[in-house]
């Protein structure tokens, strides 16, 4: 709430100080014209200046830096289409998302503690909408691209190239049953929304209507179910 007026500013209206972050008035001993990054002006608008805020708004701030609070794509879904660094990071975590599957089944990777790397951002694996006002000012400064980058690379030779068990996990393309090994966070590539198993994109777009697996899983239920009814009958 704003300070009343204190020996310090005489009761001088003119002396009042604005928040930036809470729009209220202080007075000089609550308000000495810290800078700090204002959240709603970097949500909406994409702006990181600095703008004055008291003594209490850039303790708070300070606080939830780092918190992972904000839910881009309810608050603001527009600035995805505004931002491509936000683009970027969204697919960075996407991908992560379905590497982290591969490496808590993975002795190796457990022993290397290969999730670790994202220890100061754990809510990178566990979700792919929260930030926090850190990550948004990491990212418009260009770091949040290269790190993540780095680790997404590292994760994905582990997978594809350095252990055995986890390239054993890759898929075929049931639909050409050609070409390399494919993994769901590969750039060229759909997963089926009912069975996860992998295609090349352009062949799953062109066979939209069929997933060879889910067709397979299919009949198998089919016959184990026939199998069982027989099985009832006197």
């Amino acid at each position: 709430a704003p300070c009343q007026p204190c020996a310090t500013t005489g009761g001088v209206p003119s002396e009042a100080r604005q928040c930036d972050y809470t729009g209220l008035y202080y007075c000089s001993s609550c308000h000495w014209n810290d800078l700090a990054v204002v959240p709603a002006r970097a949500i909406h608008n994409w702006d990181f200046e600095p703008r004055k805020v008291s003594r209490c708004s850039m303790r708070y701030l300070a606080l939830m830096v780092s918190r992972p609070v904000l839910k881009l794509r309810e608050i603001n879904p527009l600035l995805f289409n505004y931002v491509e660094e936000l683009v970027e990071i969204r697919k960075l975590r996407q991908d992560i998302l379905l590497m982290k599957p591969y490496f808590i089944t993975c002795k190796e990777a457990m022993e290397a503690r290969l999730l670790l790397q994202l220890q100061d951002r754990q809510h990178f694996v566990e979700n792919d909408e929260m930030y926090s006002l850190q990550d948004l000012i990491d990212i418009e400064a260009g770091r949040l691209s290269c790190s993540l980058t780095e680790i997404h690379t590292l994760f994905a030779k582990h997978i594809k190239l350095d252990c055995e068990r986890c390239q054993a996990k890759g898929f075929v393309c049931e639909l050409c049953r050609e070409g390399d090994v494919l993994f769901p966070f590969d750039s060229h590539t759909s997963v089926c929304a009912d069975c996860s198993a992998v295609f090349h994109r352009d062949c799953y777009y062109d066979n939209s209507t069929t997933c060879p697996r889910c067709a397979r899983l299919s009949l198998r239920k089919q016959s184990l179910f026939q199998d069982s009814g027989t099985e009832a009958e006197p």
